[in-house]
Parts: C-alpha cells; sequence; structure tokens
C-alpha cells in the first residue's frame, strides 16, 4: 500500500491558537501536540489540496505538505493568508518539477531555527541530485522540525484513537 499524506503545521506553541483556526474556519479536525515548535493539525474532508477556508484565518506561519508515495510531494508556506514558497514534484508519469516559487532563503532559515544543518537541502528539490536514504519530502520536514507527517491525513486518521493527546476538533 502507498503513503498518501497531506497535513498543516502552524509555527506555534499553542495548540489551542489551532484548535480556534479550525473552529473560525468551520472546519473539523484533529490537532496534534506542539513539537518544535510546530503544531500540526488535519482537516476533516478531503484529504488533499488547501482549504482556502484555513489559509484565510491564518494567524501566521503555516506550512502545508503533501506526500504521494507513488506520485510526488508539496510544500506550501503561507505567511498569514500570502503563500510566500511553494514547491511541486510529480513523478507519475514524468518527472516534474515546479519550484520557480520556492523560497530557498526562508527555507533555510527555518531548518536552521531548529539547529539542523542546511547541507544537501537544495539536492532535495532537486530529485536528480538527491541521493539521501529516505524521501525527499522526510528529509525536509525532518529538517524543518515538522514531527507528525508519516502517514497522516484526513482520508488515514480514522477516529484519531491511535495518537496520544490529540485534540478532536467538532
Amino acid at each position: 500500500m502507498s503513503e498518501f499524506s497531506a497535513s498543516y503545521h502552524l509555527q506555534t506553541s499553542d495548540q489551542q491558537k489551532v484548535v480556534e483556526l479550525i473552529r473560525a474556519s468551520n472546519n473539523k479536525g484533529f490537532v496534534f501536540p506542539e513539537s518544535n515548535g510546530w503544531v500540526t493539525f488535519i482537516v476533516k474532508g478531503p484529504a488533499f489540496g488547501i482549504r482556502k477556508s484555513i489559509v484565510s484565518l491564518n494567524p501566521g506561519l503555516l506550512v502545508h505538505y503533501s506526500y504521494m508515495e507513488d506520485h510526488g510531494w508539496e510544500l506550501s508556506i503561507f505567511e498569514k493568508d500570502e503563500i510566500i514558497s511553494t514547491y511541486k514534484c510529480d513523478w507519475t508519469d514524468e518527472l516534474i518539477i515546479q519550484k520557480d516559487e520556492l523560497d530557498m532563503v526562508l527555507l533555510r532559515e527555518l531548518i536552521m531555527k531548529q539547529g539542523n544543518s542546511i547541507e544537501d537541502v537544495e539536492k532535495a528539490f532537486d530529485l536528480v541530485k538527491y541521493v539521501g536514504e529516505e524521501p525527499p519530502a522526510y528529509f525536509i520536514a525532518k529538517k524543518l522540525g515538522l514531527s507528525y507527517f508519516e502517514w497522516l491525513s484526513a482520508d488515514n486518521i480514522g477516529d484519531g484513537s491511535n495518537y496520544e493527546n490529540l485534540v478532536i476538533v467538532d
């Protein structure tokens, strides 16, 4: 079975901010505990695509991460309601990389803020040059300090009972 993951990550230490964001946007979802300055959350409903209702009320720096093992991966970063960096890589039929709007300065800054090395970061966005052991999407997620991203989406979280300290927003 192939992995399909899609999640949001708000840069905050306050889990309640994310609960309020989900409620204010008239959505339902799951909010994970803060880790490394990020609060991860899943919005119930269609797993893929970026919800305008979430982005329009975004209170800060928000990352949307998606990884489709047999197809590609995407990373979008928003400052409030403005997209400030985006990357898409699709390998379904042929390799197509869209990185014209990828802000490497911002990414390096966020990675260094986590105390992580920026070595090989640019190679992970150019799949041909990347030689890491793990998928480049995992490599970047870990460099950013994201803890919850693997096998995680509205389609596979179920009722959330497999996760500790998860807040369910209904």
